[in-house]
């Protein structure tokens, strides 16, 4: 018999005594044997191993007695009759619990278990019974075999549930009930879940179940600081890579926020919250964290991750928000809680677990009302909130792309001012690059510097050219304006009034509405670049595919960005081909046109910078549209001595000679040109060279005979 007779105590060398001395309480006072011991065998070897009486499944099976002997105390049972396997089962399982009782008479948490729960008490407040369920629940989480015997119960209810732990724990139903009741410490901290309703079913393990199974594991082997215990539910927030001057564009609410929180942390208000919303990679999170330094606050993160890098759900998120108020509210602390979008979706998962939607409702809206800490919510998709929730943020800050002069800013110093100028206003220039995008990119190609094959600039543009068109967006550059043509001069604009004085007048009075208006390639794209430039502003050129959406309500909304952005970047805003969307109403065939024409209208009148609209079909804009420019400005076809200036300066270019004087006669008499034409046919001489004059002319009268308005000239010549 010694051969086989197990020593009492673990065998398991992760089930300590207490655990071991609950799965004999289990088994033999909580009725579990019921399921476990069945006909000749165990429905779990592991655990009747731990317990010390899987001998009997051998012995069962007839094997030889000198294998496996049979205990004295059970020599005169028939122990080989299938019938009296659980009678035998029972009678060795009482037998090895008094073997272990007598060994291990007072069995407590290991000692680590219990210097954790000692701090989690003095941090939050619990008192004795809730630091044993607390236990109970990290070894039942830890502990596998424990966890098995635990199923061995079946599907139980919450009833039941409560006189189990009152026979394990030594702890009063009346007690056990208080404590796990919604109203609870448990629960209130965020630590178990409160749906532990009398109908709900399910194994002891899941009915009894903490949101944050890693807490379970840290309380059982973490070794360190008590606020370290919660490391999986909120962390410290990691220092802000971008400065205050990278939100200058933010000076006016900032400049509200910065003082309210101040004196908010000062008096220790309740209900603080300040929604932060924007497109992703703007900086949202880099802000929080400045502001934080600022007022001299930790911050904390709400997690989005477990320990092991899996997202934690929306249940989980509010309980770690809710374990993170109640474990920091008497520290000097702000809370970040970012994709906040699933939070406030209302789905059916939540609302299930709030039970209800006006459940759910209720209680975000009273996290929003009496939390202890200042948060800061952010999220990428203001839609996804009920403005229910909106109207009980403190503060709200919509925070999109820098304009561009702090684009570039962030861009150099991210760089550390490595990267060429040419790539750096390529960068800038694009509106649709968040400064993440940036950073990441110079973060992955410091790491490749070893590498003489690439270069800083080459690695960096790969990199954000990648990103870009993944979120499907141009390449870098891609969206650039062109730059001016080489012999670009405003005198080379046929217009109906003096460009010179137009200039003058802009210095002096920066605000205009100008339209543009006559045949393609006239130049007056050009002239609104010109303009810009010798303003000194940047110039933000959209066209109709730009603006032009088939959702609705989302060009009126592009329409009002563009204008929004142009005021932040202090540019000449271009709109190029208006007649698309400043159609004549009294045409449109849709509600839809009329309520973007009226948008465009409406955005005109209120601009107060300097904006310019170009078209090549002037007769088709809506009436009231032309009442709203201060001027019309014509651009038409090149007058003689416009052609003969700028045939000279291109043939100049090309090393050709004067052209044949007839030739150019009648290039000056039947020809529609304009300074485009000039430019396709450069271009044209990159691949096939012109060897004379009158071939270039006679390409320039090819591009002007496929013209409808074909005008004749009257013979001039002028001096070449």
């Amino acid at each position: 018999m010694a051969k086989v007779a197990r020593k009492s105590g673990p065998h398991n060398q992760d089930t300590c005594p207490l655990a071991l001395s609950w799965m004999f309480k289990l088994m033999i006072d909580c009725g579990g044997h019921r399921d476990f011991i069945n006909h000749g065998c165990f429905s779990d070897d592991d655990v009747a191993r731990e317990l010390g009486i899987y001998w009997l499944v051998k012995a069962a099976e007839g094997n030889d007695e000198d294998d496996f002997p049979i205990p004295a105390f059970l020599k005169q049972r028939d122990h080989t009759q299938e019938a009296n396997f659980r009678e035998l089962a029972l009678a060795a399982l009482h037998r090895e619990r008094k073997l272990f009782d007598k060994a291990f008479p007072s069995p407590e948490l290991p000692d680590n278990l219990q210097a954790n729960l000692t701090k989690l008490a003095q941090l939050i407040g619990l008192d004795e019974i809730e630091q044993k369920l607390i236990g109970f629940c990290s070894l039942m989480n830890t502990d596998a075999l424990l966890d098995d015997c635990c199923n061995q119960l079946g599907y139980i209810g919450f009833n039941r549930l409560v006189r189990v732990l009152s026979t394990l724990l030594d702890i009063t139903q009346n007690d056990l009930r208080l404590r796990l009741s919604a109203e609870g410490r448990l629960v209130q901290s965020g630590l178990i879940e409160a749906n532990l309703r009398s109908g709900v079913r399910n194994h002891m393990s899941d009915l009894l179940g903490f949101n944050n199974k890693d807490l379970l594991f840290s309380v059982r082997h973490h070794q360190g600081s008590a606020i370290g215990l919660f490391q999986s539910a909120f962390r410290p927030a990691p220092e802000s890579l971008l400065q205050a001057k990278d939100f200058i564009h933010l000076d006016t609410p900032l400049n509200i926020t910065r003082p309210y929180l101040q004196q908010v942390l000062d008096a220790k208000k309740v209900g603080v919250n300040i929604l932060i919303y924007g497109p992703p990679g703007t900086g949202k999170s880099q802000l929080t964290r400045l502001l934080a330094s600022e007022l001299q606050a930790e911050l904390f993160e709400i997690a989005c991750t477990d320990n092991s890098g899996d997202p934690i759900d929306r249940r989980g998120r509010l309980c770690a928000l809710k374990s993170a108020m109640c474990v920091l509210n008497q520290q000097k602390t702000l809370l970040v809680l970012d994709e906040i979008e699933d939070l406030f979706s209302g789905s059916n998962e939540l609302a299930m677990f709030m039970g209800g939607q006006e459940r759910q409702k209720g209680w975000i809206n009273r996290m929003l009302e009496e939390n202890p800490i200042p948060c800061f919510w952010l999220t990428n998709n203001i839609r996804a909130l009920d403005n229910a929730y909106i109207r009980r943020f403190d503060l709200v800050l919509k925070l999109e792309n820098p304009p561009r002069l702090q684009r570039e800013g962030i861009i150099r110093s991210a760089s550390d001012n490595r990267l060429n100028q040419s790539l750096v206003e390529k960068l800038a220039d694009h509106e649709q690059l968040m400064p993440a995008i940036i950073t990441r990119a110079m973060d992955v190609a410091n790491s490749q510097t070893q590498d003489a094959s690439a270069t800083l600039d080459t690695t960096v543009e790969f990199l954000v050219n990648a990103t870009l068109q993944a979120q499907g967006f141009a390449r870098l550059g891609q969206n650039r304006m062109q730059a001016l043509p080489e012999f670009y001069s405003p005198d080379l604009a046929n217009t109906n009034m003096p460009l010179d004085q137009l200039l003058t007048g802009l210095r002096n009075h920066g605000e205009a509405r100008l339209c543009f208006y006559g045949p393609p390639g006239t130049g007056k794209t050009a002239f609104g670049h010109w303009l810009a430039i010798q303003l000194g502003k940047p110039l933000l050129t959209r066209r109709a595919s730009d603006l032009i959406s088939p959702y609705v309500g989302m060009t009126e909304q592009n329409f009002a960005r563009a204008f929004e952005q142009a005021a932040d970047d202090d540019a000449v805003l271009l709109l190029d081909e208006v007649d698309s969307f400043l159609q004549d109403r009294r045409k449109a065939r849709h509600s839809w046109e009329v309520s973007a024409v009226n948008e465009m209208l409406t955005q005109m009148e209120s601009y107060r910078g300097l904006f310019i609209a170009s078209t090549n079909l002037m007769e088709n804009l809506d009436e009231a549209s032309l009442r709203r420019f201060d001027l019309k400005i014509n651009f038409d076809y090149l007058g003689a001595e416009q052609i003969t200036n700028l045939l000279r300066q291109y043939l100049r270019q090309m090393g050709l000679k004067r052209p044949d004087s007839l030739k150019l006669a009648r290039l000056l008499r039947q020809s529609c040109l304009t300074p485009g034409d000039f430019a396709l046919v450069a271009r044209r001489a990159r691949f096939q060279p012109f060897t004379n004059a009158d071939q270039v002319i006679d390409a320039l009268l090819a591009e002007s005979s496929l013209k409808t308005a074909t005008t004749m000239r009257a013979i001039g010549f002028a001096e070449w």
